[in-house]
């Protein structure tokens, strides 16, 4: 009986053993989902700081989420479609979506944002040190010229107007007793830069008396040459002070719509270095 419990506990520590094992074994480097991680130093400037984390390789792609902050009262433009990854055998650029949208970034003054910046397309990305050229980047100020839009009468009299470069169409509305709602499509014409934020768009009442647009997701976007954006708006005024679905009121746009220069800026380049430690405990 004794042997046959010894051989029974024997057998069970062998079985935790081997699981044991198997859960902490390193993965080889020839393992196609071998990661090499690696050390990245955060870039500063005067107008930016920029901070990488999670960088790492397989065999089919580098990859690392950036952070970047706004230093600056004006917006920070980073195309990331100019930025180079670049390897012994190659340089390679993170593809992106639409020219402000997907994985470009618009950085708000004093705000922050982040992206993950991927390269595919291949079989040897499983490398111990990558190069990033940070090229992409560029300031546009926040203080533009404002262009001129004539007030837009409710219930609407035409459905588009301009406002000096900038070309708004009516998409939709939704006039009732207590609210008004509408989505205006916003086309840039000029050849700078175009920053619409619909959060300076005012209600006015033939009373006189004004109100702010309420719909909170808006914040100001900018928009380069033929390309387009929405401006969505919402009133809520209460039945006493007036009755919205009959009632004849003006969209005032004020300086809604403005155009800025757009000035490219250096940001640097940075390694990504081999972290040995990082590596070892990502592949166990």
């Amino acid at each position: 009986m004794k042997n046959q419990f010894a051989k029974t506990l024997f057998s069970l520590l062998a079985i935790n053993v081997m699981i044991c094992s198997a859960v902490y074994a390193q993965r080889k480097v020839t393992d196609p989902k071998h990661e090499y991680h690696y050390k990245v130093t955060p870039v500063e400037t005067d107008e930016v700081s920029v901070y990488f984390m999670d960088s790492h390789s397989q065999q089919e792609f580098t990859a690392t989420k950036i952070r970047v902050i706004n230093k600056t009262n004006d917006y920070i433009f980073y195309k990331t479609a100019e930025t180079t990854f670049k390897y012994p055998f190659g340089e390679f650029h993170p593809t992106v979506g639409g020219l402000f949208r997907g994985a470009n970034m618009v950085v708000r003054p004093k705000d922050s944002d982040t992206r993950v910046l991927k390269i595919t397309g291949g079989n040897e990305f499983h490398v111990e040190s990558v190069s990033l050229i940070l090229n992409g980047f560029s300031r546009v100020a926040a203080e533009g010229k404002t262009q001129a839009a004539p007030d837009f009468k409710l219930p609407a009299a035409v459905n588009d107007f301009k406002a000096g470069n900038f070309k708004v169409t009516l998409e939709k509305i939704r006039k009732e007793t207590k609210v008004t709602e509408a989505v205006f499509n916003c086309i840039y014409q000029g050849n700078e830069v175009g920053i619409v934020d619909a959060t300076k768009v005012t209600l006015k009442l033939e009373n006189g008396q004004e109100y702010a647009n309420d719909q909170k997701k808006n914040k100001a976007e900018l928009v380069l040459p033929g390309e387009e954006t929405k401006i969505a708006v919402s009133f809520h005024v209460p039945g006493k002070v007036t009755d919205m679905q009959f009632a004849n009121m003006l969209l005032q746009w004020k300086d809604t719509f403005t155009e800025s220069k757009i000035t490219p800026i250096t940001v640097g380049n940075v390694e990504f270095v081999l972290d040995p430690g990082l590596t070892e405990a990502k592949n166990k």
